[in-house]
C-alpha cells in the first residue's frame, strides 16, 4: 500500500480557502456538503437547525457564509428579513436565483 500526502499534489487547494470555495462553486454549481452524520437523530446538525429556527422567528437575520442560499430559503418564510453574505460570487448568484420570496 502506498500513501501520499495530498498537500504535495500540484493542484492541491487548502480546504475552506477562497480558492477552494471558488472551485467548488464552479465545479458543482452549488454549495455541496455531502457528509452525512453517522449519529442517529437528533444529531448536532438537526439540533442546530431547530434551535436556530426557533431563535429567528419574526427577526432580521444575517446569514454569513450563506453559500447557495439553501438555509436562507428554509428560513425566509418565518423571518422578518434575511440577508445572505458569502465571499464566493458564484454562490451569491445562485442564492439570488434560488431565493423564494
Amino acid at each position: 500500500m502506498t500513501l501520499i500526502d495530498p498537500t504535495k499534489l500540484e493542484k492541491w487547494l487548502r480546504p475552506h480557502s477562497m480558492e477552494w470555495y471558488e472551485q467548488l462553486s464552479k465545479l458543482q454549481n452549488k454549495y455541496m456538503y455531502p457528509w452525512m452524520s453517522t449519529i442517529l437523530e437528533p444529531n448536532g446538525e438537526l439540533i442546530f437547525d431547530n434551535e436556530a429556527t426557533e431563535m429567528v422567528v419574526n427577526q432580521k437575520v444575517l446569514d454569513i457564509g450563506c453559500g447557495d442560499g439553501n438555509f436562507m430559503n428554509q428560513l425566509s418564510c418565518i423571518v422578518k428579513e434575511i440577508v445572505g453574505f458569502d465571499i464566493t460570487e458564484k454562490f451569491i448568484q445562485l442564492a439570488t436565483i434560488s431565493y423564494k420570496k
